[in-house]
Order: structure tokens, then sequence, then C-alpha cells
């Protein structure tokens, strides 16, 4: 049931703190060549990585589509930088 589900808090001077919401409807997903467009990468690279067995990037799969959530796509990148910083140390 979609009511189960917690509601944004509101505070005490009445702006509501976000909360994460699998069906919120205010951020588009976005294409593989939206998002390959922004990294700079080519669509079959990004495909390649959010297709195999274990993903790197998280996609959402709809039927033959594949989409993506920006924060999911700007995390990958933060432990893509997390990484080089470790090897390189």
């Amino acid at each position: 049931m979609r009511d189960s589900f917690p509601v944004a808090a509101q505070s005490i001077s009445g702006l509501h703190h976000e909360q994460a919401d699998p069906f919120d409807l205010g951020e588009r997903l976005l294409t593989a060549r939206e998002v390959a467009a922004r990294l700079g990468v080519s669509e079959r690279w990004l495909r390649d990585h959010a297709t195999r067995r274990n993903p790197r990037i998280p996609a959402i799969k709809l039927g033959p589509l594949v989409r993506f959530r920006w924060a999911d796509v700007q995390e990958f990148v933060a432990k893509l930088e997390t990484e080089k910083n470790f090897k390189h140390r």
C-alpha cells in the first residue's frame, strides 16, 4: 500500500525534511544517452557497466529499457574518486 510508506517529517520551522521515497515522482529517471553525455563516456561503456552480473553502476531495468537515477551515478563517481585516492597512498 502506498500509505504505509513514511511521510516526510515536518520541522519546527515548518519546512519538510526530505526522505528517500521509492515512488517520488519529483526526480526523472535518465536514459543511458543522457548519463553517458554527462559523464563523457560512450553509451556502450555505460550499458556494459550497468548490465553486468555485478553491475558497477546501479540501473533500473524496465523491460528492454535501462534507466538511471542521477544520485546513483554520482555515488558511483564518488566511489571511483575514493578508490583512486586510496590506491595512490
